[in-house]
């Protein structure tokens, strides 16, 4: 009986411990193209449980001479990079992320959005992605236009 006390008393502290992810709200026009499902595995997204995009993550990896903690790619299916990024602690101690947006070649900065997940969860929330695999670059412009920090 103990041990069932216990257990009842555990669960809500471990259901509002994980993290919640909340998407930016751009105003971008929804296309009807935007997925319902987004799964993520070690190498790959996948959107309405396609396999969209291959993921690489490496560790201390040396940018501009300086080595970076955490670095990833978001490439297509035939590996072209689409995103590329580094997340850091910044001067204040907190996760920052900075991201290539390899189809504009442009960098990219939200205070919201540090890793893959968060981008993923974004670009597709914002009609960026498609649930075709597809890219709209010109909601990419927009997306940038509208969140972003890095200026």
């Amino acid at each position: 009986m103990v041990k069932l006390f216990s257990i009842l008393l555990l669960i809500p502290l471990v259901t509002f411990a994980q993290k919640y992810t909340k998407t930016l709200e751009l105003d971008i026009s929804k296309s009807g193209l935007e997925p319902k499902n987004i799964n993520f595995s070690d190498d790959a997204i996948y959107l309405d449980e396609k396999k969209c995009f291959n993921y690489i993550k490496k560790r201390d990896v040396v940018i501009n001479n300086e080595k970076v903690p955490n670095y990833f790619e978001i490439l297509s299916l035939d590996n072209t990079i689409l995103f590329s990024g580094i997340v850091k602690k910044n001067e204040s101690g907190n996760f920052e992320g900075i991201i290539n947006l390899h189809p504009i070649e442009k960098l990219y900065k939200n205070s919201k959005i540090i890793g893959r997940n968060d981008l993923i969860l974004n670009l597709s929330s914002n009609q960026v992605l498609n649930n075709n695999c597809s890219l709209n670059i010109e909601n990419l412009k927009l997306f940038y236009e509208k969140s972003n920090e890095n200026n």
